[in-house]
């Protein structure tokens, strides 16, 4: 059988935009990553005698949700768990630290609410004041007529749009975000006095634009509050010089990094040799999948195009699914039963398409092969100058990773090393 009733069950395994989100999918499809930083961070957090601030950088789609979410199952016996989801709350490109701060605020009292703790009629009064200044600053409103329902639901619609990008005003939040954070860590304290203390994990600004992550994360607002707080962070903004005095503000900046595919030298340069152990993992988050299926599904996919889509992937989990899913498509339409290496072949082809290289990346993505490190060399481009390996990092055309005893290195994305050969041999 051949037909999609054949391929769709194996297809809904591999969905590449959504994390592994609820306990069951963990259980079922999670494979340990020796790097995790979650252990780590969970003892940090147990040590910390005052609010800690901590950064997870990563590429995206390596997994930091899932990583985060297994952090969230981990603490959350000892800890009032408060999860702020960015992507579904914020404006992708209208978004500063005031719209974050905010929603992290919005969040903490939604969840203590949802958890049964009483909010005191003195701290709810005192934040909607604060609150009502950036929500209604421009519209009448008969004081007493409203609470915090009306005035959440009324600023979640704004901060979709972003405070900067009111249909009617520019809206003027620096006046009022000092208080509104004095307002909320009133009540950081009364929750934390009545139960067990907060741990606030914040989602999605990884995948904001680097100038804007930049400075968003520059603001010294995003450690104001008086409670634990995770970021999901950029991996261009972890490796920017820009970033180094910032990010001393925060507790720690911890690294998820890509399961290598390669081994590196003893030098840390990039070689051709494959890294056993880290296609290992890789294949394991394919065979576990494909395992949930019945006894129809048995030796689906060759075991050499398993490894092809590993090495290609890279090592990051959302492009390891991606492709996954690309070959389900391949074979559907090839009307195969089974995913050959030509098929890998074909969907690895199909996944390239999406990737775009500019004339002035070449001689970085060479260097970096070459290297196994970053540059800081800028590009004159005309929207202004541009780090260039802060742009492939952003753009997953380098991938970083950590070796246990050579410590950090760089590569080109293995799906462009066809691109690379064709640049070398016209440069001659």
């Amino acid at each position: 059988m051949s037909d999609i009733r054949f391929w769709k069950p194996v297809s809904q395994l591999f969905k590449p935009e959504r994390p592994l989100l609820v306990d069951q999918e963990l259980r079922d499809f999670y494979v340990l990553r020796e790097d995790s930083p979650v252990d780590k961070l969970a003892l940090e957090l147990k040590m910390a005698d005052e609010p800690a601030k901590y950064l997870l950088a990563g590429h995206r789609g390596g997994g930091k949700t899932t990583e985060l979410r297994r952090l969230e199952t981990r603490c959350k016996l000892d800890y009032t768990m408060v999860w702020v989801d960015t992507d579904t709350n914020l404006d992708k490109f209208n978004i500063g630290h005031a719209e974050v701060v905010v929603l992290i605020g919005m969040s903490i009292v939604q969840q203590l609410e949802a958890s049964g703790w009483k909010l005191p009629n003195q701290l709810e009064t005192n934040l909607l004041g604060s609150l009502a200044r950036i929500t209604y600053q421009d519209r009448d409103f008969e004081e007493g007529g409203w609470g915090l329902p009306k005035v959440f639901a009324d600023l979640g619609l704004l901060l979709r749009v972003g405070f900067q990008q009111d249909t009617k005003t520019t809206r003027e939040v620096r006046p009022a975000l000092g208080e509104i954070i004095d307002r909320v860590n009133d009540i950081i304290e009364a929750a934390q006095h009545d139960r067990r203390e907060l741990l606030v994990i914040v989602d999605g600004l990884d995948r904001k634009e680097y100038s804007i992550a930049l400075e968003m994360f520059s603001s010294s607002l995003l450690t104001a509050l008086n409670c634990h707080i995770v970021y999901a962070v950029p991996i261009a903004l972890r490796y920017s010089p820009a970033f180094r005095q910032p990010m001393q503000g925060f507790s720690s900046c911890l690294d998820l990094d890509n399961v290598p595919v390669f081994k590196c030298s003893d030098q840390r340069c990039p070689t051709i040799h494959p890294d056993p152990h880290g296609r290992k993992i890789l294949n394991n988050v394919i065979s576990k999948r494909l395992n949930t299926l019945a006894d129809t599904y048995e030796n689906l996919c060759e075991a050499e195009a398993i490894e092809l889509l590993c090495e290609k992937s890279g090592g990051v989990m959302r492009d390891l699914v991606r492709l996954a899913r690309t070959a389900c498509m391949v074979a559907l339409q090839e009307k195969a039963t089974r995913i050959t290496q030509e098929i890998a072949e074909e969907a690895v082809r199909e996944e390239r398409r999406t990737y775009s290289i500019e004339d002035y990346h070449f001689p970085e993505l060479d260097e970096v092969n070459r290297t196994g490190s970053t540059t800081s060399n800028v590009f004159d481009s005309p929207r202004g100058k541009v780090v260039i390996c802060e742009e492939l990092l952003h753009h997953k055309l380098i991938l970083g990773y950590e070796d246990p005893g050579q410590g950090r290195w760089f590569d080109i994305n293995p799906i462009l090393a066809d691109d690379l050969k064709r640049w070398r041999a016209a440069k001659g």
